[in-house]
């Protein structure tokens, strides 16, 4: 059985690579790739281990960072440049705060350096490459580069990079009214306050953001579109992208009105989020809240585009920037096939807080929130969650008493740490095109509770920043959902609620007024 499984994902995986053709790139193509330098020589710290975490925690801004940076990657960064010189690369910039310096060469130089043939192929006009074997890393840049990224500009295939947006339809409220119900708010509604949003796709239209605003109104808030390589807002191309960009949009409007918002439009791959989120994390907008609702399981995440993001999401650790991401909307299994459960990337980050979704129900006056339950659409659509692979059990959730995967028993990173509405049924109304519809999922809850830690933020007159050992510390902070799973009908496979935290709904949902008489008092 573990042989056919094994070989079940491999080909899963190497279908979500498949290319459109199999040419061999021109050797006088010159392409641009990146590499990610390492922060220490050798670095030991194993992800999300109490003494990483507690190194990580130690603030710092970003002058001192960048100043830090320079001192340690000085002679790094010559090393590099000497070497790619010598193999006729192009240096073309250094930004030493986020770790990247980035080279343009032909590609026959580059096949000589990573000992690979690169493949190109036409992406519905667009010219895509990707190695045909494995990357090797020059020896003489091992321990000075901790990825390369670029060499592989495919975008994902498959069960591969998807928003986490459930398909529009049936009754719901505002997203000011659902954060309500959980009472998230404060007098000053986030100002101050600046959240990011890393989109990979699709785009908004202006007066829909207004339209949901007058709606519930609130003030219309700052908003800022930055394009990150050729991404831009490009609404009109792919109507289920755009849908979750407004989703996100309106549900941050509706819960931080006079926050500013600023929205980072991305390639449409991994490399693509990691370049976005590193703009957001060391650019000029400096966000104190980065929510991303794009994800993809871990096993169809390129390791070097993995390593690359959580470098990243470690700097937002070190400044104090919280990131919240979702854990999916396809259950346990997340559509894959081969008798195996599966946790989306980057959720399962220990860098992150993992947002899982619930089913509300509402009270006659539909002011209150009278059950809740585990988001499961009768075994066909719900609630991410499970247990990493990849990643050890964090520091912080080392007393949540979790359990084994379903797949071997092993122990791992828990996700999601917490949860709120996701379901259709009450679910979040917002303009699209200048009608309302009403959306759901995790994509929902990810801005949801991104715009309750700016309310946090504001009212404490400080950020909050990694907040997930404040959250388990404090259990009881947090609604724990005891009834439901994220059980796929097809396989039989998932995980069920109970008491304490939840490989559906992690600690729970939020109690607004406790949340912020506690973690405010901390400031």
């Amino acid at each position: 059985m573990t042989r056919t499984i094994r070989r079940s994902v491999k080909r899963q995986v190497e279908k979500r690579h498949a290319s459109g053709g199999g040419k061999f790139l021109p050797p006088d193509d010159v392409l641009t790739f990146t590499f990610y330098l390492r922060h220490r020589q050798p670095v030991r710290r194993r992800p999300g281990s109490a003494i990483d975490l507690a190194e990580l925690a130690k603030r710092i801004t970003r002058e001192d960072l960048e100043a830090e940076r320079r001192r340690i990657l000085k002679r790094p960064i010559e090393q590099i440049s000497r070497f790619a010189e010598r193999q006729g690369m192009r240096l073309l910039a250094v930004d030493i705060a986020a770790r990247r310096v980035t080279f343009a060469a032909k590609a026959s130089d580059v096949e000589r350096v990573f000992a690979t043939r690169l493949l190109r192929f036409d992406d519905a006009g667009v010219q895509r490459h990707h190695p045909s074997g494995k990357v090797r890393m020059p020896h003489q840049l091992d321990r000075l580069v901790h990825t390369v990224v670029g060499l592989d500009t495919r975008p994902p295939r498959g069960e591969g990079l998807r928003n986490h947006a459930v398909a529009p339809g049936g009754n719901g409220l505002q997203p000011s009214q659902i954060a309500g119900l959980y009472g998230l708010t404060t007098p000053g509604r986030g100002a101050g306050q600046c959240i990011a949003l890393i989109e990979s796709a699709g785009g908004y239209d202006r007066k829909d953001v207004e339209k949901a605003c007058d709606a519930m109104h609130v003030p219309m808030p700052q908003m800022t579109d930055i394009n990150v390589g050729s991404g831009h807002n490009a609404p009109g191309v792919d109507d289920r992208a755009d849908q979750e960009v407004a989703l996100d949009i309106q549900v941050v409007a509706g819960v931080a009105p006079a926050a500013r918002i600023v929205v980072y439009f991305t390639e449409g791959n991994e490399p693509g989020l990691v370049a976005g989120l590193c703009r957001a994390v060391h650019g000029p907008e400096r966000p104190n809240v980065i929510v991303m609702t794009w994800g993809e399981p871990e096993v169809f995440w390129p390791k070097e585009a993995r390593m690359a993001l959580d470098v990243v999401l470690q700097d937002a650790v070190r400044l104090g920037i919280t990131v919240v991401v979702t854990a999916g909307d396809d259950l346990a299994r997340e559509r894959m096939s081969g008798g195996k459960v599966y946790v989306n990337y980057p959720a399962s980050s220990p860098y992150v807080l993992g947002c899982g979704g619930t089913r509300i129900q509402l009270g006659p006056a539909q002011t209150d929130i009278v059950d809740e339950v585990v988001w499961n659409e009768q075994g066909k659509r719900g609630t991410g969650g499970g247990i990493s692979e990849i990643y050890l059990v964090p520091a912080f959730q080392s007393g949540a008493n979790l359990p084994g995967s379903l797949n071997d028993g092993k122990p791992g990173r828990g996700v999601p740490d917490v949860a709120a509405a996701a379901a259709q049924l009450n679910g979040y109304r917002i303009f699209f095109k200048g009608a309302e519809v009403v959306m759901g999922g995790t994509s929902a809850v990810a801005p949801l509770w991104g715009g309750f830690v700016a309310l946090l933020n504001e009212q404490r007159g400080a950020s909050l920043g990694f907040l997930n050992d404040r959250l388990y510390q404090s259990p009881d902070l947090l609604k724990a959902i005891t009834s439901g799973d994220n059980i796929d009908v097809d396989s039989g496979l998932g995980y069920k609620a109970g008491v304490g935290w939840s490989a559906c709904t992690g600690l729970g949902s939020p109690k607004g007024p406790a949340i912020i008489a506690a973690l405010t008092a901390l400031a």
